[in-house]
Order: structure tokens, then sequence, then C-alpha cells
């Protein structure tokens, strides 16, 4: 974990009420893993007060640059909106755990709704580049707030963009979808961030075909290192904080 300061490289307007927001910074990009977050300063003064959770949504080692795919919602994001190529901000990061693939594993899936999307989105690209079934379920309340459908098409996953203005969002639909891609023996983990109810069912399947999965918890976080306990959620041991003992739980830890 480093306080580390990014550079504006680009902040562009996405779909609906989405932004994408792309920086250099390579102490985060190499060695941020899919799953964690960092906490964003979104503007040079104390308004608003706190830092901003986000998942990194890509990172390029490489080239040292990450993405946020964010959500216009209040007096932060507002703020970030207005940020342009060349400004500096402050990052503190990589926080939280993350996903992994298991070694025998060969098939994956990720769920994702809303801005939920952003902490699985990676994973899906990950494992299409690694040459594993990778499909990747995201849904919104309408088209435009299925975000990341076309850089993981073109990875090579299987994408599949549900949204309740069309009423093709509904639970049982993705539970139909599942569940044919896991008696096909395509899938042996599933990871999901959005929905209780999504995870809701990525537990009923995961108990059903004895599959290794996991949840990614949005809570609003002061701290990020687990010290203001404003973040609880609670697991088979009890409270535990989503910044510092999450955001992923293995989907038999926690009470959904």
């Amino acid at each position: 974990m480093k306080d580390c300061l990014g550079t504006v490289i680009s902040n562009e307007f996405l779909s609906d009420r989405y932004y994408l927001i792309r920086l250099k910074c390579d102490e985060i990009a190499s060695t941020i893993k899919e799953g964690q977050f960092v906490l964003f300063r979104c503007s040079d003064g104390n308004d608003p007060l706190l830092r901003r959770p986000f998942s990194v949504y890509r990172y390029f080692p490489q080239s040292g640059e990450i993405e946020f795919a964010y959500l216009l919602k209040g007096r932060g994001t507002e703020l970030m909106t207005r940020l342009k190529q060349g400004d500096k901000v402050e990052i503190l990061g990589p926080l939280g755990n993350y996903f992994e693939i298991g070694e025998s594993t060969t098939g994956i899936a990720v769920l994702g709704r809303g801005v939920g999307i952003a902490s699985v989105a990676v994973l899906a690209e990950k494992a299409a580049k690694e040459n594993l079934y990778s499909l990747a379920i995201l849904s919104g309340r309408n088209p435009g707030s299925v975000i990341g459908k076309d850089f993981l098409t073109e990875a090579g996953c299987e994408v599949v963009g549900l949204n309740d203005e069309e009423g093709t969002s509904g639970i049982d639909g993705i539970r139909d979808i599942l569940t044919d891609r896991i008696e096909k023996g395509l899938i042996q983990q599933i990871y999901s961030c959005g929905s209780n109810r999504m995870g809701k069912l990525v537990k009923d399947l995961s108990i059903k075909y004895n599959l290794d999965s996991y949840i990614s918890f949005e809570e609003h976080m002061a701290c990020g290192i687990g010290v203001c306990k404003g973040c609880t959620c609670m697991t088979k041991d009890g409270y535990k904080t989503v910044c510092h003992d999450g955001p992923v739980f293995g989907i038999g830890e926690v009470d959904l």
C-alpha cells in the first residue's frame, strides 16, 4: 500500500451516468491485482473530506496506466468529472484482497451489476487472455448502464448484457444461463459483485454444484485499512471489515 500521485491521461463520458478515467500511475499499475481497490482523493481541498473507494477497472503494467469506471452519483464523483488531462490526483492503494483463479480451473463466470461490473471485468479479461473459458454476465438499469461489453468481447469472453428496461435481467434468466454452462462443464468458479440477489444465486449454485466461488462487496469506506470499522459485514466467523478483510470473500463465508 502506497500513497501515490497519478496523472490524468483522459476522463471521458461512457454512457448513462458512467465515466472512465485513465491515469498514469506506475506504482499502482505494477502492484494492483484483480478485485483490489484504491482510495481516490476527488479534489485538492477538503471538500469532500473523505477519499472515495474505486475498484480498478483495468490496468496496464507495461505502460504504468490504470482505469477507473465510475458512476456520477454525488459530490465526489461530480468533482471527478471535472478532472482533465495533466491534472494530478492522490491515490492510496492497492487496498484489500483480490480474486484468484484456481490452478485446475478451465473456465469462470463473472457477474457484475451496474458499477459492480468494474470489480470483475478485469478478471474476465485476464481469464480469456489465459485461454480459459470466460463468461461475463453484465446487467444494469438500462442498456447504457451495462459497461465493458466491447473490450471483454474483444478479449475473447462470452458476454451477456442484460438490463431492467428491456426486462432481461431477471434472476431466473441468469440462473438458466449459469446452470447451462456449469452442466456443460465450462465453469468451475463464479465471481460476483453488485447485487445481493446475484450473490445469493451464486451461493445456491455453488452449493448445488460444489463450485469455488467468490463475492466482492460494495460499501462506503472511510479509512480503507480496517481501523474505523465503518464497513463491516457478517461472516460465519463474526463481523469483518470489507475494506481490510475483503472486499473479496468466499461465497460460503458471508451471510447474504
